[in-house]
């Protein structure tokens, strides 16, 4: 067996079990219907003392950073087939974990920014993408997608992966014709799906499709990764309106 199919069977063995204990956890702790949070407690969900800063955090998030990249190939495959990042771009990825996305799909990009919450993903993240660092076209930076610490108009391309996003921060932050590309895990599929799971709201379509389009974006499609919403995790395309 190679070292690092190992790895991978050791890393997978500890984060099930200590997700058993997480369920085990969240479920004995649960008394009656379940309470959701306010919406802007996900931004912080992450963060070191938030309700799932055990996933980034510490050892699990070592671990976590580790299988990110197996985990995640696919899903990094359709964001960036969809972002169609050029080499004049300015990139921001929020949620960003370990670099992964910035570190694979975006090299050829003029410049790239990380953003997270988490001290240990970001860690990971300046560890894989040292080089860029160092030449001054890529910054990591800690913070919430719920207040971007960036300025108007300061990128071209946006992507939120698998994390919260605030649709008008997003926009904000994009210059006149930028792109934006937000992938939802668990999208809810029908009326007849749990309206929340963990402890978080739940979106369907129609949902994220509408929220999108409030903050001012146009031009906005939507793609199951298998190609049919009864399977995989749903993405969401949408563009800044270019100057007139």
């Amino acid at each position: 067996m190679s070292r690092r199919a190992r790895l991978v069977l050791v890393a997978g063995g500890a984060t099930a079990a200590l997700a058993g204990g997480a369920i085990a956890r969240d479920r004995l702790g649960r008394h009656g219907p379940e309470r959701l949070p306010p919406d802007e407690a996900i931004f912080t969900a992450y963060a070191p003392g938030g309700k799932y800063a055990f996933w980034a955090n510490g050892p699990v998030g070592w671990v976590m950073a580790r299988l990110i990249p197996i985990l995640e190939a696919g899903v990094h495959d359709v964001a960036a087939e969809m972002l169609d990042l050029q080499p004049e771009d300015e990139l921001l990825d929020i949620g960003c974990g370990p670099g992964v996305f910035l570190g694979t799909k975006a090299r050829h990009v003029r410049r790239v920014v990380g953003l997270d919450p988490s001290p240990t993903m970001l860690h990971e993240a300046e560890r894989r993408l040292a080089d860029r660092i160092a030449a001054g076209t890529a910054r990591v930076v800690a913070g919430s997608a719920a207040d971007l610490p960036f300025g108007d108009g300061e990128f071209s391309a946006v992507a939120a992966i698998f994390a919260p996003i605030s649709h008008a921060e997003a926009f904000r932050v994009l210059r006149p014709g930028g792109r934006l590309v937000f992938a939802d895990p668990d999208p809810r599929r029908s009326s007849r799906e749990p309206a929340s799971a963990w402890g978080t709201r739940r979106y369907s379509e129609a949902d994220h499709r509408r929220m999108i389009e409030e903050a001012g974006f146009t031009d906005v499609t939507a793609r199951y990764r298998g190609g049919s919403p009864l399977a995989g995790e749903l993405f969401l395309s949408g563009r800044k309106a270019a100057a007139s």
